[in-house]
């Protein structure tokens, strides 16, 4: 098939409906290392193509304000000193143990220093784990790789995207232990554990969330904006079909720790990120959120007493608490299909 006519194939205005289409697509994007985009995805796991995902966004207590961030990207060696602490390296080891001990994970670190670190920690506390880096010679690489599908290997800590010889659709686990900085690497990383696999239900994501660079768009890459960009106050939703804009695909969850849902305010809140639309994404999260957690649909009150964001938040966005309830009626049934939103 050739380059060109692979590219129409992958827009995303081109409705796949045959799952053998499908998995011809994600056949080619694997083999020619080509981006997974959030529609992809979506479609692959709607298709049965791909698994569907655990998602745990988990607050990182790493200060990144003070890492040198050059409008492009963090300094990569300020990175690695602040990442590269024992606290840290015990707090990720915890999170592992509690969702996914003993599961074949992938673990993204920042750099080769960074991956060989945290084997290393994972290794001290009875974990067999290795480093996949570039540094590594191909045929220590296979035989890396060889063993990590053996199971003789339970987590594989990489720099960048795994590359030759690694076709691993058994990796039930993902460890995003960097900054995701952008919607591609996002993407990119989660592709790597959504292969469908025998006995495997869904993939688990365990993101370390920090006060980064853009770490609130996590939520429009995770498709929880409840507005589109282009979408008014009067007509919020527009033409589309709120179940488009709203709903992870079947299967799938989302949990963020509070501190990580506070993070995402305060940083939607700087003029450099606000806009209607996802400042009201992450309401309507906290406030679903609250109501998994009561078990009824939460008052004003119920916010001020539980919620990190209280309800004058609410009135300021949407002009009155009336205002915003008559906005989660009109999505009723779709907000958040799916989700298990944990404690609130």
């Amino acid at each position: 098939m050739s380059r060109t006519r692979m590219k129409s194939w992958m827009s995303p205005n081109r409705n796949l409906k045959r799952n053998l289409a499908c998995r011809a697509l994600f056949d080619w994007s694997e083999r020619l290392h080509w981006t997974i985009s959030d529609r992809s995805i979506s479609l692959g796991i709607e298709t049965g193509v791909l698994c569907p995902y655990h998602y745990f966004g988990c607050f990182d207590n790493v200060d990144y304000s003070q890492i040198h961030h050059n409008g492009i990207a963090y300094s990569v060696r300020d990175l690695e000193r602040a990442l590269i602490i024992p606290e840290r390296d015990r707090a990720i080891i915890r999170k592992w143990q509690d969702k996914a001990e003993g599961k074949p994970t992938i673990a993204f670190c920042c750099t080769i220093n960074h991956a060989e670190r945290v084997a290393e920690s994972f290794a001290a506390n009875g974990i067999n784990a290795l480093a996949y880096t570039s540094e590594m010679q191909r045929d220590q690489r296979l035989k890396v790789v060889s063993e990590f599908k053996a199971g003789k290997i339970s987590v594989l800590c990489v720099v960048d995207v795994l590359n030759e010889g690694a076709d691993l659709p058994f990796v039930e686990c993902l460890l995003f232990l960097r900054p995701t900085e952008s919607k591609r690497v996002f993407f990119q990383q989660l592709g790597r554990g959504l292969r469908r696999y025998s006995g495997k239900p869904h993939c688990i994501v365990v993101d370390f969330i920090g006060n980064f660079k853009n770490a609130n768009r996590i939520i429009e890459y995770q498709g929880l904006l409840p507005f589109g960009a282009n979408t008014s106050a009067e007509d919020p939703f527009g033409k589309r079909n709120p179940k488009s804009i709203l709903s992870l695909p079947a299967g799938c969850q989302v949990h963020f720790d509070d501190h990580v849902i506070e993070l995402f305010y305060d940083q939607t809140l700087d003029a450099a990120y606000a806009t209607r639309h996802n400042i009201r994404g992450i309401l309507f999260y906290q406030y679903q959120r609250l109501a998994r957690r009561l078990q009824r649909p939460p008052t004003k009150q119920d916010v001020d007493r539980n919620c990190v964001i209280g309800s004058d938040i609410y009135i300021t966005c949407f002009g009155s608490w009336e205002a915003f309830l008559e906005a989660k009626a009109s999505a009723k049934g779709f907000l958040f299909d799916g989700f298990d939103l944990g404690n609130g």
